[in-house]
């Protein structure tokens, strides 16, 4: 295929070129035909960042789609390689957007292998479709094509073939069945058909809508990454906007779809909150996107970050969403947190059935933590100066945000457990128990006002215990009572009296020890009565469905890949 080359305004200047596989000067006149066909000429607005997804108030899953211009945008053309990797190196990594995932088109092959060496040790996994090989003006020969990373484990992988007949070079898409923040979810990096005339384009879009759908029908969330090589308004984007969104057939949300500074003034000016329309990405045109399956995300915005004429012809698109029930579930319900290696935090919500509903990642940062307890819909924390802190929960998202925490107390390192039993003194204000390192057990009676009394102890010898539990009302009396753990697998119950003290202790359970994390979630299934789960060495998650009178049913298995060494509570 024979291409021409034309500048954008502000990139290097270069000298034309002749070459097989991009395709800038033909998507340049057929963007500009689209757009007097359809009579949107004029009609995009282009303020700059308008919806920008940075910051600690951005949804928590983080994604990439960038056309890197591998091929023709040469270090001998002006553009720089290095800045290139490094670029896409800080979207994955902590130093910008921390990504989940990267689709990238038009990558050489040594790109990606630079890439992938880069991203591995942030735990991060690649896949690459090579539609170019062995040709001496292509890559220098390397192979040619598009490739996606995502962090955390691949369980399956495959390359869709989008071919429809007729094209110059193959239409491919890999793909990777991944656990984004420990869900499973398909995602696909896009680069469809650059012809002037799209009819081939409208086909392969069709082609991949149908292909992935299955996907979908089997319940797995779809994430669609990358240059489509049309506008929005065209029959190539009508397979993946839902039909609510000027008249769609698809099942996807956009990312951009929200931006209201983007919208074309002729039918999203009714006060619609959403829009086939963009941020552009290429020149004065959006050509590239981040679908996300509808059903499975919510709340999807995205940011156009400048162009960096060094790298590519594109502008970068950053896109952000929660999973569809991270928003919906209530925070006052029971649950169980964890604490990943990285320092983040996640709520499993229980359901009815006893199981756990998917992770919702509800904060970052968290592994100077020292201690962590649940105070009904608060955390409440002990850093490694001693420093007691609330975080509420924010009512929107389920999350908890150190921009939004409270001190309320200091000098707390010498305690070794942090327990929130809720109203432990009969006061009606919830409580606090500590444990200091000689097996001292002491109260905190809440003041009602968010703050908590002078320490008074309440028991000693409490060291034989390696964990203690506050399950709430785990007798069925009404008053908050207290659970420990011995060195020999022993569980032991203290009932509360309701009055700051409580009962001799009762046998509930041996063998315990077997697990090596014990949580007290509260109510997982809804039944009224509080649960126990306990995590074996395996990773595997237990749940011990409480009777509501001091003991509970043979364990169930509710999950796995726990890792030892994480905290549960």
């Amino acid at each position: 295929m024979v291409s021409i080359r034309i500048d954008i305004a502000g990139a290097p200047a270069q000298p034309k070129k002749t070459t097989p596989v991009r395709h800038t000067g033909l998507r340049r006149s057929l963007v500009s035909s689209v757009l007097a066909l359809f009579g949107l000429v004029g009609l995009f607005p282009f303020t700059a960042h308008a919806d920008s997804v940075a910051g600690a108030d951005a949804p928590p899953l983080h994604f990439v789609s960038y056309n890197l211009c591998g091929n023709v945008c040469s270090d001998a053309r002006g553009y720089d390689n290095q800045r290139r990797v490094d670029s896409v190196v800080a979207e994955a990594t902590g130093a910008t957007w921390n990504a989940d995932q990267l689709y990238l088109q038009e990558v050489c092959r040594p790109q990606y292998d630079a890439l992938l060496d880069r991203l591995q040790p942030h735990g991060f996994s690649g896949l690459y479709a090579a539609t170019i090989s062995g040709r001496a003006d292509t890559c220098d020969g390397s192979d040619y094509g598009l490739a996606l990373f995502t962090k955390g484990s691949v369980i399956a992988s495959t390359v869709l073939d989008l071919r429809v007949g007729g094209e110059s070079e193959p239409i491919k898409a890999p793909c990777v069945k991944t656990r984004t923040q420990y869900r499973v979810n398909w995602g696909c990096s896009v680069h469809l058909d650059w012809s002037k005339d799209n009819s081939l384009r409208i086909q392969e879009a069709a082609k991949l809508a149908q292909l992935t759908r299955q996907w979908q029908d089997a319940g797995i969330p779809v994430v669609l990454g990358g240059d489509f090589n049309d506008t929005p308004r065209t029959a190539v984007a009508t397979p993946f906007y839902e039909p609510a969104n000027g008249h769609g057939t698809g099942t996807f949300v956009e990312a951009d779809e929200t931006d209201q500074d983007h919208f074309l003034a002729d039918d999203c000016s009714d006060g619609r909150t959403r829009c086939r329309s963009g941020e552009p990405t290429f020149n004065n045109s959006k050509l590239d996107y981040l679908f996300f399956s509808s059903g499975s995300f919510t709340a999807a915005k995205a940011d156009v970050l400048p162009l960096d004429t060094a790298v590519s012809d594109h502008r970068l698109l950053r896109g952000a969403a929660y999973w569809t029930d991270c928003t919906t579930a209530d925070p006052t319900a029971g649950a169980v947190f964890r604490r990943d290696a990285a320092g983040v935090l996640f709520r499993y919500a229980g359901r009815t059935d006893g199981s756990l509903a998917g992770a919702c990642k509800v904060g970052a940062g968290w592994g100077g933590m020292k201690l962590i307890a649940r105070e009904g819909s608060a955390v409440l924390t002990v850093d490694a100066n001693g420093t007691l802190w609330r975080y509420p929960v924010d009512p929107v998202t389920g999350a908890y945000s150190g921009g939004k925490r409270v001190q309320i107390g200091t000098g707390w390192q010498a305690y070794d457990t942090l327990l929130a039993p809720g109203d432990f003194s009969g006061d009606g204000k919830p409580d606090l128990i500590s444990r200091d390192s000689s097996g001292g057990l002491w109260l905190h009676k809440g003041t009602g006002t968010g703050t908590y009394s002078a320490a008074v102890q309440i028991g000693t010898g409490w060291q034989t215990y390696d964990t203690l539990l506050a399950p709430g009302d785990f007798s069925g009396d009404g008053k908050p009572d207290l659970i420990g753990r011995d060195a020999a697998g022993g569980l032991w119950l203290y009932k509360g009296d309701g009055a700051s003290s409580y009962s001799p202790r009762t046998q509930i359970g041996t063998g315990w020890q077997t697990y090596t994390a014990l949580a007290a979630p509260g109510d997982t299934d809804r039944d009224g009565k509080a649960d126990l789960i306990g995590r074996d060495a395996a990773g595997g998650l237990w749940l011990y469905k409480g009777d509501g009178a001091s003991s509970y049913s043979p364990r169930t298995q509710i999950g796995n890949g726990y890792p030892d060494g994480e905290l549960v509570f």
